[in-house]
């Protein structure tokens, strides 16, 4: 190929011309090869030159400077590194600068790493300008104390402070071009104005041209717990100050403005227009505020909705201004002005009119608070029910000076219009005149306001007029949701209102107001309290109230209730105003008996419904208090705290008057807390007195499916006081079936059934026959099933001393199954089970066990007051009893049936133990506890008669019983043998008490059905076993038998004369010895 670069001539001149070429290419490529050389190699220098330097040489010398500059200590932890290329930067790790003393947090600055970036050519001529500084999770710490010194005002040390010859040499360093921070974290506090700002996550970029600007900010942060983004920039200063341009975007909701400054400096003025929009006004406003640093404002939740803004702004430190601003709330738009001046009061100026607000629409689209969204649960309940509503503070109205004016042409509601609505309020000196309210309702319902402001411009006067008409008053009603089926026809129909205007503490009062109710005429008034939320308050006189003219005739059935549970969640109930009722009725005209004295305070406060009073003076001689609040009343499962007290001299009238049958009640009265919900209620200090019962509850009461109207079950768990007797009570009852079926464990420490039977007396039984001998035993069984535990450690009020006693059974179709009755009983146990059946209309039962360990002597203390007898000798029986193979089986329709249907059997074992005193021992004669009886009454006779005859002979009555007790006293005598029931009659068999050398053989037949006895002991000594040698019977009422002993036909033992011949002579007083008669051989 020819070279272009050489001409085609002659051959050598080609020759030549390539020749030079070559050498041309290859002097370039020599000169790249060097050029490219020395560059490598100042490359290379400047990448091994940072290797040469120690910059870490230098640390004592940046603390010190730091020191003299800023009278601060600072700490570098890490290594310091210095490089050229690709820019020149110094990497600083570690470092810290010292807080002022005193302050919170020890250090102001942390910061995990610090680069610097100086500008390369000011830097080649000596000069040090920082381009870029790089903080890499900072952590900086703002602080303003208590004196209003800030912490980042630094003072140079002493020596820095000194005056010192310039170095014209020394670089002159100036702030940095632009400031990145990453992830940091910055926390501002006021101490003095108790502010206090955090800052976390951050990361934005800072640049400034010069100290007049230009600025620039841009990034995001997470401002006190408030996610941020911000894009800020204004423009160098200018003749006309400086131009901003700011946007950002917090709370769901952006802002943005786009103006003029006329200087930095917090006297400041910001002109131009601003534009906001939002999904919930409120949470954007309040999140404003928190970035702010501001104390939280009670915002009127029913802002919470979408909107938009745009028009022109004008902000200085004294005043706020918005000009014929557009506004729009949800769909619906309008036009306004504001304006506010901050002088030595607040006066603020503001009007909006618009065409058209539906409210239905706006209502649906707020976002409810989350103390309102979610209903709280159930709690423990509250020490007290709700206090009572303090009266309301002055109005926000009373500290400004005022004008607002609303016009709106139409307002839906519940999907009817409400019609030219105007409104407009002065304030001024705490009074607050409304020049112009109006307004019609459906139903043609028309509200008609006029009050002026009047006096002294300071403190000036409201007068003026109100007036409200309703003569379709049904249709009004209708519209509201309010139910008047049950109401007659030409009962609220038409209603008035008129009075006088006034003002108090930045509030609108309606004074000397009549209320013309249909016929009812009443006087009260109206209080309008402009709180947050606003609170109207109705207060209302009647003298007399004819209620059953309100009522549908008594053949006609009223219309079911509405369910108290929205079907919607009721915003303006919830967001709007705090309505308050306040009724005072002299009496009440009510089922031909009248109702006097009634007392109502009730408030509607967001979404609880406070009762702070209900009070009835007389409701059938009966008094009646009331108070308490329900939370979250609109949902199926408000909460209620209520305490009640009730006092009714007769209840029957009070039931008579509800239209139940009366139950015999008499005096009753009741009081206490409750609190909970429908399904869920805790009793606090719930008392009952009645029919001479008092119960004490405190406990929870549980009801699932209450609030749907079907309660399936039931339970409650807490603590019963019937009568004085604590019981620790468990009851659960499933409801869901044919009939209840209740699990009850009841367990307490002490139990006296003579004080569960109430105070009232009881009606004496015929003679002869205990209280319920006659009367028909119901089956109640039937009517539920379920299961039984009860402990009681002590049993008092029972003919018998029962002690840790256990019960557990269970209920089936009327049939009582008893798996476990064990209890203490007379220092021994008895345990027993066995079936109750009242599935059929007579009852029965069948029942096995066992008693061990039976105290005799306790038996007779507390039979008997004590367990010794006689009178001049006293002798003590102690001793156990022992009853095994229990069965105890009988069926009825009453308790006679029941005794004389009786069977069963017993096996008896024990030994009985008898102890004399010393006078008997010398006696050498005494008595069993089936024979004590002869010594009560009889012993003193013999006495007597061995003192006044010095013996007795051997064929003698009384000789042979002193014989037979010589030989059961002072000795262990074992008892063995069986009983046998059968048909109410109870038999005995071999029943042997035995004692030494003697032995008694029980004969009974007793008739518990008749309740009478005859039983029969023959006493036999050992000389003779098989022939009695004392007979002792007992026979009739069991009550009261007849006793009769007579001296058997054995013969007397050897020895028994010179026995009572060797006894020594006791001289008695002089008794006169009738006729020996035998008492009570059984004793007491």
């Amino acid at each position: 190929m020819r070279s272009t670069l050489c001409p085609a001539t002659t051959d050598a001149s080609a020759s030549r011309c390539r020749a030079t070429g070559r050498s041309m290419v290859h002097d370039n490529r020599k000169r790249l090869l060097i050029g490219a050389s020395i560059v490598g190699l100042l490359v290379a220098a400047l990448l091994a030159l940072p290797a040469f330097i120690d910059a870490n040489a230098y640390k004592p010398e940046i603390v010190a400077q730091v020191k003299r500059m800023t009278g601060r200590d600072i700490t570098l932890e890490g290594p310091i590194r210095f490089s050229l290329l690709p820019t020149p930067r110094v990497e600083l790790d570690g470092v810290r600068f010292s807080n002022l003393p005193g302050s919170k947090a020890p250090n102001m600055m942390e910061a995990r790493s610090v680069t610097v970036r100086p500008s390369l050519l000011p830097l080649l001529v000596g000069d040090v300008e920082i381009a870029e500084v790089t903080l890499v999770e900072p952590k900086i710490v703002l602080e303003v104390n208590t004196a209003g010194k800030p912490n980042w005002e630094v003072a140079p040390s002493v020596a820095a402070s000194m005056p010192t010859v310039a170095q014209p040499s020394s670089p002159k360093p100036s702030p940095p071009g632009r400031l990145t921070v990453e992830n940091g974290t910055l926390t501002f506090s006021d101490s003095k104005a108790g502010l206090s700002v955090m800052a976390e996550k951050a990361n934005f970029n800072v640049s400034a041209g010069s100290i007049d600007g230009p600025y620039a900010l841009a990034g995001s942060a997470v401002v006190n717990d408030a996610p941020l983004k911000i894009d800020l920039a204004v423009s160098a200063k200018s003749a006309a100050g400086y131009a901003v341009d700011v946007a950002l975007e917090a709370g769901g909701g952006k802002a943005s403005f786009k103006g003029s400054l006329d200087e930095l400096s917090p006297a400041a003025r910001l002109s131009g227009r601003a534009s906001a929009s939002a999904d919930n006004l409120v949470a954007f406003a309040e999140t404003l505020i928190r970035i702010a640093g501001q104390p939280q404002p009670h915002l009127p939740p029913l802002l919470a909705g979408k909107f938009k803004f745009d028009g022109p702004v004008d902000l200085s430190p004294t005043s706020v201004a918005a000009k014929d601003f557009k506004l729009v709330l949800g769909e619906d738009s309008g036009l306004g002005s504001f304006a506010l001046t901050l002088t030595t009061t607040v006066v603020v100026e503001a009007r909006f009119t618009a065409s058209r607000l539906d409210l239905d629409r706006w209502l649906a689209a707020i976002a409810l608070p989350d103390q309102l969204a979610v209903p709280p649960p159930p709690t423990a309940p509250a020490a007290s029910p709700a206090p009572r509503a303090q009266p309301a503070g002055p109005g926000w109205l009373a500290a400004f000076s005022a004008k607002l004016a609303l016009d709106v042409d139409e307002v839906i509601y519940n999907k009817k219009p409400v019609r030219n609505l105007a409104l407009e309020l002065e304030a001024r000196g705490g009074a607050v005149a409304v020049p112009k309210f109006a307004a019609t309702l459906p139903g043609d319902l028309t509200v008609q306001v006029q009050s002026i402001l009047s006096g002294d411009p300071v403190r000036p006067i409201a007068s003026g007029d109100f007036s409200l008409s309703g003569p379709k008053l049904r249709e009004t009603l209708a519209w509201l949701a309010v139910d008047v089926s049950s109401v007659p026809e030409n009962k609220l129909t038409r209603l008035s209102v008129t009075g006088r205007m006034g003002s108090r503490g930045g509030n609108v009062q309606v004074s000397d107001a009549v209320f013309m109710l249909d016929d009812l005429k009443a006087a009260g008034g109206i209080v309008v309290n402009f709180t947050v939320p606003l609170s109207v308050v109705t207060h209302i006189d009647l003298d007399a109230l004819d209620l059953d003219s309100y009522l549908p005739p008594a053949d006609q059935n009223a219309a079911p209730s509405a369910s108290p549970v929205a079907s919607v969640t009721p915003i303006l109930a919830l967001l709007g105003p705090s309505i308050g009722f306040k009724l005072k009725v002299a009496r009440i005209n009510y089922r031909s008996d009248t109702v006097a004295g009634i007392d109502i305070d009730l408030e509607r406060r967001a979404g609880t419904m406070v009762l702070n009073e209900f009070k009835v003076a007389n409701l059938a001689g009966a008094r009646i208090a009331l108070r308490g609040a329900i939370a979250s009343y609109w949902t199926p499962r408000p909460q209620a705290d209520f305490a009640f007290d009730i006092q009714a001299p007769d209840m029957d009238r009070v039931l008579k008057l509800a239209g139940t049958v009366p139950a015999g009640m008499g005096a009753l009265s009741m009081r206490g807390g409750i609190a909970g919900s429908w399904e869920r209620l805790t009793l606090r200090d719930c008392t009952l007195n009645a029919m001479g019962w008092s119960v004490l509850a405190n406990g929870a009461l549980a009801l699932p499916g209450a609030a749907q109207g079907t309660i399936k079950s039931a339970s409650y768990k807490g603590s019963i006081v019937v009568n004085d007797q604590p019981i620790e009570a468990s009851i659960d009852a499933d409801l869901s079936g044919s009939k209840p079926v209740i699990a009850a464990d009841l367990r307490t420490n002490a139990l006296d059934f003579g004080k569960l039977g109430g105070n009232r007396p009881a009606q004496r039984p015929p003679r002869g026959m205990s209280t319920f001998e006659s009367q028909p035993i119901g089956t109640p069984l039937r009517s539920i099933d379920g299961t039984l535990k009860v402990s009681v450690a002590s049993l008092g009020g029972t003919p018998m001393p029962v002690g840790n006693t256990e019960i557990a059974a269970t209920l089936k179709d009327g049939v009582l199954s008893v798996s476990h009755l064990k209890s203490g009983l007379y220092g021994g146990i008895i345990n027993l089970a066995g079936v109750i059946d009242g599935s059929r209309p007579s009852l029965s039962f069948d029942f096995k066990g066992e008693a061990n360990g039976l105290n005799i002597g306790d038996m007779l203390r507390r039979s008997s007051g004590s367990n010794e007898i006689g009178s001049l000798i006293r002798i003590a029986i102690d001793g156990s009893l022992t009853a095994t193979g229990l069965e105890l089986r009988g069926a009825g329709t009453t308790v006679a049936e029941i005794r004389a249907s009786m069977a069963g059997h017993a096996r008896l074992s024990g030994h009985v133990q008898t102890r004399a005193d010393k006078f008997l021992q010398l006696l050498g004669s005494a008595a069993t506890g089936m024979a004590g009886g002869v010594i009560d009454a009889t012993l003193g006779n013999i006495m007597s008669v061995l003192g006044d005859k010095g013996g007795v002979g051997v064929g003698n009555l009384l000789n042979a019983i002193s014989l037979v007790l010589n030989r059961f006293v002072n000795h262990d005598n074992p008892l063995s043998g069986d009983i046998e029931i059968a048909n109410g009659v109870l038999n005995d068999k071999n029943l042997v008490l035995q004692g030494n050398r003697a032995t008694a053989r029980v004969v009974t037949h007793t008739n518990l059905a008749n309740a009478t006895t005859d039983t029969t002991i023959n006493f036999m000594l050992a000389e003779e076993p098989a022939t009695p040698y004392l007979i002792v019977t007992a026979r009739g009422p069991l009550g009261s038998p007849s006793f009769h002993a007579t001296r058997g036909s054995a013969n007397d033992p050897p020895g028994v004369t010179g026995i009572l011949q060797k006894l020594p002579h006791v001289p008695m007083p002089s008794i006169s010895v009738p006729t020996p008669r035998i008492p009570n051989i059984f004793g007491r």
